[in-house]
């Protein structure tokens, strides 16, 4: 008896007290005030970004200039012409084929300049017509189109257009020659610099994978602004060519805005699209005939974007789409149309050190499309 009672002590119920499981709080909290603090800095950033436009834009665009032409100066220094002679030629290549071609493309777009206030008019007339015949139209509707001073809103517009391209050119002009100024600084004595900035670091380590992250980023920057480059002026080509095919006036200026455009993506685009349609529908008269240029520029900027771009940059530079337009957006909020056009190439420098650097951690994939 004294077995059986030893044997049910034995067999007692296991012991079912759950431990309380305790939530790190602390930690929540240092994650909730880093967010807090890089809200912060963020805000603080574009903020300084926005008002330091005029600075930072001619330095961000020679870097561009200078990464792009890096590759054709290291290969003359390489086959024996000295550096500052190497840099000096590739300056003169560049401002020679801008110039040559604003020169072909200044005939075309000085006509068009002209044509303009007739266009905008042809333009208003044609949607005021098509609002009268829609079978909404009431005669409230059309009371408010008589009280709405059409022709003041399109002369004001026209004015405050011309005033704003005309205040914009001079400073335009200043910044693209300083760029030119300090790409050939950067190009020439560049690699001084970077050495004498290598020379603060103690370590070794830290000097390696400095130069590796330099690296890295001028290989991707250089060849990613190199091939994309190259691709939007194939793309030009190919629209004036097309264009030129389907009787579209001056081909290879619209070429030209096509190829452009193209290194704003998505945006880009869709501005080109939009002005090839009012063109063509001034021109032709028909709205189906310019539905089917544009369908034919679509059809062009589709292949360009999914297939020949991604097979010759690879999967490296495959970003979010979603992440591009907020990107592109906010660039253009910024800088406006030269914000959107180097929008993009300050992406992929980003995603690059972001890739790189291991204190961010795996921040880079959401960059990334997957």
């Amino acid at each position: 008896m004294n077995d059986g009672i030893e044997k049910t002590s034995t067999q007692a119920a296991p012991n079912t007290t759950e431990q309380p499981i305790y939530v790190n709080e602390s930690a929540d909290l240092s994650k909730l005030y880093s967010m807090g603090f890089g809200f912060i800095f963020f805000i603080v950033l574009m903020v300084s970004i926005y008002f330091a436009k005029s600075i930072l834009l001619p330095i961000i665009a020679s870097t561009f200039i200078a990464l792009l032409c890096s590759p054709v100066v290291n290969y003359l220094v390489k086959i024996g012409l000295p550096r500052l002679i190497g840099v000096l030629a590739v300056i003169f290549v560049i401002v020679g084929l801008i110039f040559g071609g604003l020169n072909l493309l200044s005939g075309p777009a000085q006509e068009w300049w002209i044509k303009l206030p007739t266009l905008v008019k042809d333009v208003s007339q044609e949607i005021t017509t098509a609002a009268n015949n829609t079978s909404f139209n009431s005669a409230a509707n059309q009371a408010i189109v008589n009280d709405s001073n059409v022709g003041e809103f399109k002369s004001d517009t026209m004015v405050s257009l011309v005033k704003s391209i005309a205040m914009a050119t001079p400073t335009m002009l200043t910044q693209f020659m300083m760029a030119l100024f300090m790409a050939y600084f950067m190009l020439s004595y560049g690699r001084s610099l970077f050495t004498g900035l290598l020379m603060q670091f103690d370590s070794f380590e830290n000097k390696r994978k400095t130069v590796e992250l330099v690296r890295t980023i001028q290989h991707d920057l250089s060849r990613y602004i190199g091939t994309v480059t190259l691709i939007n002026i194939l793309l030009g080509v190919v629209v004036g060519i097309v264009f030129s095919i389907l009787g579209v006036d001056d081909p290879f200026l619209w070429g030209a805005l096509a190829g452009i455009m193209n290194f704003a993506p998505y945006l880009g685009p869709l501005i080109s699209m939009i002005c090839f349609a009012v063109v063509t529908y001034v021109q032709f008269d028909s709205m189906s005939y310019a539905f089917i240029v544009i369908s034919i520029y679509l059809f062009i900027n589709m292949l360009e974007s999914q297939f020949v771009t991604p097979t010759l940059l690879g999967k490296s530079f495959n970003l979010n789409p979603l992440i591009i337009f907020m990107w592109l957006i906010l660039w253009g909020w910024l800088w406006g149309s030269m914000g959107m056009l180097i929008g993009v190439p300050l992406l992929v420098c980003v995603s690059t050190v972001l890739e790189r650097l291991e204190i961010f951690g795996r921040i880079h994939l959401i960059l990334k499309e997957r």
